[in-house]
């Protein structure tokens, strides 16, 4: 018995991990993300925050479901990401986004784009 509450255990861990490969960091400031559908949808939206590799932000559009590809812009980042996933939490939506491609900044550390599949 005692064997199986281990292996319960340790299951519960892993499970909670975060396994996130690139370090994040808190980002703040407004945010424009757009796509065509096919006329331009524009999204005004705030960092949460970001890494090397995607980034949060909160919104209020109903308009950025998962796998959408869109382009964004923001005190000098610019760049494609796709929409990884949305949660809605007291009517306010945060999203999460995959870098696709994105433009190097002298105003940030320099984002790389993920390697294609």
């Amino acid at each position: 018995m005692d064997g199986e509450l281990t292996m319960l255990f340790n299951a519960d861990r892993r499970r909670n991990r975060d396994r996130r490969g690139a370090p994040r960091s808190v980002a703040t400031g407004g945010v424009r993300v757009w796509f065509e559908d096919p006329a331009r949808v524009t999204v005004d939206a705030e960092w949460i925050e970001s890494s090397a590799t995607g980034f949060r932000l909160a919104h209020d559009s109903a308009a950025l479901e998962p796998g959408l590809e869109v382009n964004y812009e923001a005190d000098g980042q610019r760049g494609r990401a796709r929409v990884a996933w949305t949660h809605v939490c007291e009517g306010r939506r945060v999203s999460g986004f995959l870098i696709v491609w994105a433009a190097r900044s002298r105003k940030i550390a320099p984002i790389r784009p993920l390697r294609p599949d």
